[in-house]
């Protein structure tokens, strides 16, 4: 092999810009090599002739001829020949080994693979040169955006296809799902939406030109941890997170997340469990579906410092003395697991002149802090070595969907968003190679 290659590059190293180029050259010749080595196993696999006559799907083919086509493999371009068959009603036709390699639509299914780990991570323009970068250094068989984006739609589709026959199994069928990294101790559970940019509708003008009406679309997402303890901080935290996404109604997503719950769960009904969220009424009115007797519910702690934040600038001004005074005071009060009373004072402030000006804000807060108080126990959850906060699904909805999919000027349409973000979650759940092999045709 080495040989090989100095026949064809040579080797000069005399110093680092050297090695450089020759490291070049090497991964230039293996992609070639590859390539080539792709083109020999499709060259013994056959060509799938299955008879002069066959059946498939109550509808009957005659063989034509062989014929060659062009797909996108792995390191390049492959050419081959497979039988072709027409229907005989003259409609349609079939191509056998195509179907069996799952090469439908020209590509292979390791190119589909491994361009989605680089698509799911960046901008199609950004991940298409990445990845040309590694599997494509000569600049050849490049491809396309347009190609790229319909691998992502398809395999997308694929990936939601088979969180929804999960649902129906779990729902409708045995309830079962395979264990996937069971939690063995305490299993934190948050809920969260963040919008995305989409194209809602399309319009045509008398040129032909195509516009869209632009709007935002709530994507859910829902985490499932592990709790560890932080001994140097005095803290828990979470750990070992999976995650599920979509655009759907919150009955149906929760469902999804219910799932996700079993999959990492040895006995969802009975496990010590800890929900943490804002105070989204949406969130709280169904997390009671998905709690048990174990189950723990904390409202956010840092959510809840947010509204302190809000009233402390309406009464005091903002970034005032009298501001961080009373802002740190109450902080202080509710992580004491003091929600009473600090409710008890701000409706003193509410009813008197201080709060005049400010009767329907303060009413708002305080209607807040009461639906949530139960939720507020906070000393208590720290000696639980409980989280309080819910930062892991916060940095989820910046860095699962918002670190790949709200990047400047980005606008999606709904197969798009859809299927990127099925990508998105099966990547940060460490389970894409899993699950994408999952969906791959096998044989009977």
């Amino acid at each position: 092999m080495l040989d090989c290659f100095k026949a064809v590059y040579g080797i000069r190293v005399a110093d680092a810009s050297d090695l450089f180029a020759t490291q070049r050259n090497l991964l230039q010749f293996v992609m070639e090599l590859g390539r080539d080595l792709e083109e020999g196993v499709f060259a013994q696999i056959g060509k799938g002739y299955e008879g002069a006559r066959i059946e498939r799907g109550g509808k009957r083919y005659r063989f034509v001829d062989y014929r060659r086509t062009t797909v996108h493999g792995l390191f390049g371009r492959i050419s081959y020949e497979r039988a072709y068959y027409a229907g005989m009603d003259g409609r349609g036709s079939y191509v056998p080994l195509d179907e069996r390699l799952g090469i439908e639509k020209e590509h292979t299914p390791a190119m589909q693979y491994f361009l989605s780990t680089f698509t799911a991570r960046d901008a199609y323009q950004g991940s298409l040169k990445h990845f040309h970068d590694i599997f494509r250094p000569a600049g050849k068989d490049l491809v396309s955006m347009r190609k790229a984006l319909d691998m992502d739609y398809e395999l997308g589709s694929r990936l939601e296809a088979k969180r929804q026959q999960e649902v129906q199994r779990v729902f409708e069928e045995d309830g079962s799902v395979a264990l996937e990294r069971p939690i063995e101790g305490t299993v934190a559970v948050s809920v969260d939406a963040t919008k995305l940019r989409e194209k809602l509708g399309e319009q045509v003008n008398a040129e032909g030109k195509k516009s869209y009406e632009i709007g935002f679309r709530d994507a859910k997402i829902g985490s499932v941890s592990a709790v560890g303890w932080d001994k140097k901080r005095g803290e828990a935290y979470c750990q070992d997170s999976s995650y599920v996404v979509g655009i759907e109604h919150a009955d149906q997503f929760f469902q999804r997340l219910w799932v996700e719950m079993k999959r990492r769960m040895k006995d969802a009904e009975h496990a010590p469990m800890v929900f943490i969220a804002d105070g989204a009424l949406w969130i709280w009115d169904r997390i009671a579906d998905l709690a048990n007797p174990a189950s723990v519910l904390i409202l956010d702690f840092y959510h809840a410092c947010k509204h302190l934040s809000d009233i402390c600038k309406r009464l005091c001004g903002e970034e005032t003395p009298e501001y961080w005074r009373q802002f740190k005071r109450w902080k202080k009060m509710l992580y004491r697991g003091n929600a009473l009373s600090f409710i008890a004072e701000l409706k003193e402030i509410r009813d008197g002149p201080q709060g005049c000006s400010q009767r329907d804000f303060l009413q708002n807060e305080l209607k807040y802090f009461e639906t949530n108080k139960d939720k507020m126990h906070y000393d208590r959850y720290v000696a639980m070595k409980l989280p309080i906060g819910s930062g892991t699904i916060e940095s989820s909805c910046k860095n699962v969907i918002g670190g790949r999919m709200k990047q400047g000027g980005m606008t999606w349409s709904p197969t798009g968003a859809d299927g990127m973000l099925q990508i998105r979650a099966s990547q940060a759940s460490g389970r894409l190679l899993d699950d994408f092999a999952s969906t791959l045709r096998r044989a009977a």
